[in-house]
């Protein structure tokens, strides 16, 4: 196991600025996504980590070791890509085994290697099949097997899971954590798929513009956003303009006055982002409490959950979430049903205003 430490790390194409003066601590055994938006830089570091891209600026080192200048043959990392990249003419043991050939293993070790490798991967009946007679995920297990097979220090992952359905995507999600955690391997995940990032990682770097926008765990990136555009890229759809006032007020621009729990200095301009699911909805609305007058105007059913969008008598509009009723309970919520809306203090996170 090594970590993995990337210090000040700059990439340039042309005048283009594809990585920009990124530094991160990943730690040994730690699984880290890196999420974003397409053209976000996050493929670009990764590939930076592997060796596939040059470095501008900056220094990469695993284990204590500068491996900036390494070519990818000298690094021992192992690597899964998107479209899997599997040999066509070779079988399932053979594609396992090109990499250890490579390193001139002896036969009876490279034999020893790929059979415990397909068994990790649950494949040792396919060993004699071509690539073309696998199904996609089996496919994945095989592109993971050859990744693992080599005893990496580090494991890189990009975007493995996007050619996949939605029940594969699931599966193999659960699987590549479950041997990650088994091997102890430090693994950098990259992604575009929040569900994704949270699920299966330790930490989340969510990149824009070739930068960390925020660098946390899953639970820290997704209740507290540092800024409006991971707010939104992590799925928040409520971002209520406003101002901080004395006494954990926060007055919105409509001049509703709604609870906040937040260290920032009264009188700045924020936003207020509050999450569908911490929204409390009731069926009748009464203004004496505090809440929001409101109207039903469209209800979206969701399997398990309803999203309520609804609009105050301010005029703001908002989407609130709530427990599908149960077979056999009452119905939905219905349009122009008039409601109350309210929300803990610590459900509204304030980031800075003003961000494109």
């Amino acid at each position: 196991m090594s970590d993995v430490v990337l210090r000040s790390v700059v990439k340039r194409f042309g005048t283009t600025v594809a990585v920009d003066n990124v530094s991160l601590n990943i730690r040994s055994g730690e699984l880290v996504a890196f999420l974003g938006p397409s053209g976000c830089g996050k493929t670009t570091t990764l590939r930076m980590i592997g060796g596939f891209v040059g470095v501008s600026e900056g220094r990469i080192l695993v284990g204590g070791r500068d491996i900036t200048q390494l070519p990818p043959s000298r690094r021992n990392m192992g690597f899964g890509f998107q479209n899997y990249a599997l040999f066509p003419h070779m079988s399932v043991a053979a594609n396992i085994a090109f990499g250890l050939e490579m390193r001139r293993m002896p036969k009876s070790e490279i034999q020893r290697k790929v059979n415990a490798a397909l068994d990790r991967v649950r494949l040792r009946q396919f060993s004699e099949r071509l690539p073309k007679q696998l199904s996609g995920g089996q496919q994945q297990r095989v592109a993971l097997a050859r990744a693992l097979v080599i005893e990496p220090d580090v494991l890189l992952l990009d975007e493995p899971l996007s050619n996949l359905d939605a029940n594969l995507r699931h599966e193999m999600k659960n699987e590549i954590r479950e041997i990650q955690r088994t091997l102890g391997i430090t693994t950098i995940f990259v992604t575009h798929d929040q569900d994704e990032a949270l699920s299966i990682s330790d930490r989340v770097v969510v990149m824009r513009k070739g930068r960390v926008e925020q660098d946390g765990t899953p639970n820290e990136v997704f209740d507290t956003p540092k800024s409006r555009f991971v707010a939104e890229f992590m799925g928040v759809t409520n971002l209520l303009p406003g101002r901080l006032e004395q006494g954990g007020r926060f007055r919105l621009a409509s001049g509703d006055v709604v609870p906040v729990a937040s260290g920032t200095k009264a009188g700045d301009d924020m936003i207020m982002a509050v999450r569908p699911e911490r929204i409390e909805l009731r069926d009748t609305p009464s203004g004496d409490d505090g809440s929001l007058k409101a109207e039903i105007e469209l209800a979206t059913y969701r399997g398990l959950m309803i999203d309520y969008r609804v609009r105050t008598s301010s005029g703001i509009a908002l989407t609130a979430r709530r427990p599908a009723p149960a077979v056999g309970g009452p119905e939905a919520l219905p349009h122009g049903r008039q409601v109350g809306l309210s929300w803990q203090a610590d459900a509204g996170v304030l980031v800075p205003a003003g961000e494109a």
